[in-house]
């Protein structure tokens, strides 16, 4: 029962989690420097990140269930600036609508990980009642 509040599946719902919120404040960050002179839009990579650790832990590891978990612990967002891209003439680098539709969609996945976090606790929940 304990193993699903320590799966691998669990942690990875966690990180996409950080991931999405991270995301999201840069966004927020984006769109309200959208009006600041010389200001360039970031954005937010995991997947590069995770893909590196978990290769990384396949090769040192064989791929051991422990060293995957330790893979996808240690994977974290970076955040990037785009610093070759200008949208108007005082060289700001951000595209409004681009950002708010991002929003969207990056509203969108978390509400799709929260989901899948709530199922996992209302399972657990459930294996707990003994239902």
């Amino acid at each position: 029962m304990s193993d699903l509040l320590y799966s691998n599946s669990q942690l990875m719902l966690e990180r996409a989690m950080n991931f999405q919120w991270t995301k999201q404040v840069t966004i927020n960050d984006n769109i309200v420097n959208a009006e600041t002179p010389n200001y360039k839009a970031k954005y937010v990579t995991f997947e590069e990140a995770l893909d590196a650790s978990i290769r990384s832990a396949l090769n040192r590891d064989r791929g051991r269930l422990s060293s995957m978990r330790s893979a996808i612990d240690r994977a974290q967002a970076v955040v990037h600036v785009a610093d070759r891209e200008s949208m108007r003439m005082d060289d700001n680098g951000v595209n409004v609508i681009e950002q708010e539709t991002e929003a969207t969609r990056n509203a969108y996945q978390m509400q799709y990980t929260i989901d899948a976090i709530s199922s996992n606790l209302s399972l657990l929940r459930t294996l707990i009642r003994g239902q």
